[in-house]
C-alpha cells in the first residue's frame, strides 16, 4: 500500500469493521472471513491516468472468493505460493484511466481529497460492495454471469484477466455447479485462438480441467 491508500483505508477502517472486514497488513486490502472463502475489499491507486497528468486516480474493487473453485484453479500453475490465498473468483472493479472524476487526488489538495475520497469510498462500500457480497455469495450467480455467454468480456465483472485465467474458472464454476453448460464453456475456449501460453499448453490446461474431479458444497 502508498501513503494515499493508507490514508483512504484508516477513515473507512470503523464502517468495514461493522461489517466484519479487518485489513490485511500483508495483502494490503480488507477481507471479510467467508464459510466459503473471504470477500475482499480494496483501495487501489492507479496513478496518473496519462503523461503530464499530475494527480493519482483511486478506485475501489470488490472480490469474492469461493475456496471450492479457487482450490483447484490454483493447481494450474498460474499462481504460485502466498498469492494462491489471494485469488478471487469474481472481481467488481474498473481499469485505469475510468475512476470518476470525484476519485482523483490532487498533490496541491491531498488532505481534503482523501478526506472526500473516503466518503464516497464509504458509500461506495455500503451501497455497491454489500449487495455484490451477498448476490455472489452464491456461487450459481457467479456461474449465470460467467457463462451466459460462454467467455464474453462482461466488464465492470471479471473472474480473471488473461484468457486463460477466465476459461479455467469459468470451466470450473460450469463444473462445480451448472455441469449442462460445462460442454458450450469448453468449446468456446477451443475455438479461441488467443491467450498467454501457446495453443499446447492451453489444452493441457483444458484437459487437467476435464479430468478433475470437485469436492461437493453448497452453491
Amino acid at each position: 500500500m502508498d501513503r494515499i491508500e493508507r490514508a483512504i483505508c484508516k477513515k473507512i477502517a470503523p464502517l468495514l469493521k461493522q461489517h466484519g472486514f479487518a485489513l490485511h497488513k500483508d495483502w494490503g486490502y480488507f477481507v471479510r472471513p467467508q464459510p466459503y472463502g473471504h470477500d475482499a475489499f480494496l483501495v487501489v491507486n492507479q496513478g496518473t491516468a496519462g503523461v503530464g497528468l499530475r494527480h493519482f486516480e483511486i478506485a475501489p474493487h470488490c472480490g469474492i472468493r469461493h475456496d471450492r473453485i479457487e482450490i483447484p484453479w490454483n493447481t494450474l500453475g498460474m499462481v504460485y505460493g502466498e498469492g494462491q490465498l489471494q485469488t478471487d473468483t469474481l472481481v467488481l472493479g474498473f481499469p485505469r484511466g475510468m475512476a470518476a472524476p470525484t476519485l482523483k487526488v490532487m498533490p496541491a489538495t491531498m488532505d481534503a481529497d482523501i478526506e472526500r475520497i473516503a466518503a464516497e469510498t464509504e458509500a461506495v462500500f455500503t451501497q455497491t460492495a454489500l449487495p455484490f457480497y451477498a448476490r455472489f455469495a452464491d456461487l450459481r450467480a457467479i456461474e449465470e454471469l460467467a457463462n451466459k455467454q460462454p467467455l464474453a468480456d462482461f466488464m465492470p465483472y471479471t473472474v480473471g484477466g488473461p484468457m486463460e485465467d477466465r476459461a479455467m474458472r469459468s470451466l470450473l464454476l460450469a463444473k462445480a455447479v451448472n455441469p449442462q453448460r460445462y460442454a458450450a464453456v469448453r468449446q468456446a475456449f477451443i475455438k479461441l485462438d488467443q491467450g498467454m501460453y501457446p495453443r499446447e499448453k492451453r489444452l493441457q490446461m483444458l484437459q487437467r480441467v476435464d479430468e478433475m474431479v470437485l469436492p461437493d458444497g453448497q452453491a
